[in-house]
């Protein structure tokens, strides 16, 4: 990259600003900003977030130079430092009391975010280290100082792709604003993420979830062919994690307040309407109709239509009156959502879901 990174915007924000601020509502007490290449630059930025800076006079020398001054910074009272280059700002906040967390709980030194198996930042490291840090002479910087304290050292999952991407190549940058703008919104791999490690659903369920979410993808994208706007990144996103907590009783109510905590209001707000929604008065389906009637249409991991979907049902509760009119009823209100489908897109959906005609999850 040939811009300054730091100053890089993303957002209403620098690159800077945002790590900064992300450390501050972690509650991270101490902050530090090392300086080097083109410090006069981000001299104002740095006093008007009112943040302790130190400008390493070395910073030619490589990275570690800067992690040196960091170390005689630090004061004797902190038990622990996270570590973050300026290139990573959109780490979640998550990440950090999930890092923060598996430290002040376990015996080891260093903790490690991980992201499908491929360690990111920032790590949290015991200022046990920071003498050992300040007399290093060794090349390889950081990581080959700590490498032989492996036994010292934990990785812990996040769902946070943000954790690896930094903006080294013009094209980083550009996913990482697309990010940004997309940041309440998990991406597809971290939904997958979530999915395997955060919920730990069965194979059963994340197949039945990743068909549900390619309907729902695939609804979206005829729907704004046809001039009704859809946010297909957010359908795709809902679908995945729709029956995340499937295992519990009210299980949308539980998924939807889960994703809440974890920082995906939008995503929330679709997920817990999927099994009881009122259909709106509209001719057109809203995202929340297109979320629910893409989960009637799919058992298992499989395309089905409406009347083999609740026929189970009809036979199971036959002799329960009430379980019996709920089946009726959500089968029902799919049938009308259908319906609204197939008048916007003046086509029957087993011509828009057919299985070549489906889209493939993107992210």
């Amino acid at each position: 990259m040939g811009d300054f990174k730091p100053l890089l915007r993303l957002g209403e924000e620098t690159a800077l600003e945002k790590s900064v601020n992300l450390f501050r509502r972690a509650g991270i007490e101490h902050l530090q900003v090392i300086l080097g290449h083109q410090a006069e630059l981000l001299m104002p930025l740095v006093a008007k977030l009112g943040v302790a800076h130190t400008v390493n006079p070395r910073y030619r020398e490589g990275m570690f130079t800067s992690v040196q001054c960091a170390m005689r910074q630090l004061p004797d009272s902190i038990g622990a430092f996270f570590l973050l280059p300026v290139d990573m700002p959109l780490v979640r906040e998550q990440t950090l009391q999930t890092v923060r967390k598996a430290w002040q709980t376990s015996d080891k030194g260093i903790v490690h975010p991980v992201f499908w198996g491929r360690r990111g930042h920032p790590p949290l490291i015991s200022t046990s280290y920071r003498q050992m840090i300040l007399d290093s002479r060794r090349e390889g910087g950081l990581k080959a100082l700590l490498l032989p304290f492996g036994e010292d050292s934990m990785e812990i999952e996040v769902p946070d792709e943000h954790c690896i991407l930094d903006m080294d190549r013009p094209q980083d940058y550009a996913y990482l604003r697309h990010r940004w703008d997309r940041y309440a919104m998990p991406s597809y791999r971290e939904c997958e993420h979530l999915l395997a490690h955060h919920f730990a659903v069965s194979a059963p369920v994340a197949e039945h979830c990743r068909m549900v979410a390619r309907v729902a993808l695939t609804l979206a994208v005829r729907l704004n062919r046809a001039g009704l706007p859809m946010d297909r990144e957010q359908l795709q996103a809902a679908g995945l994690l729709h029956d995340c907590c499937r295992q519990y009783p009210d299980h949308a109510i539980v998924a939807a307040r889960a994703l809440q905590e974890l920082g995906f209001p939008k995503i929330a707000e679709l997920v817990a309407t999927h099994m009881e929604i009122v259909p709106s008065a509209s001719s057109d389906p809203s995202p929340h109709e297109v979320l629910y009637l893409a989960d009637k249409l799919v058992a298992g991991p499989h395309l089905v239509s409406l009347d083999d979907r609740f026929a189970a049902k009809r036979i199971r509760f036959a002799d329960q009156a009430s379980a019996l009119a709920a089946v009726e009823r959500r089968q029902g209100i799919a049938q009308r959502i259908l319906e609204k489908c197939e008048n916007r897109l003046r086509q029957s959906l087993a011509d828009v879901l057919a299985p070549d005609a489906l889209e493939a999850l993107k992210g």
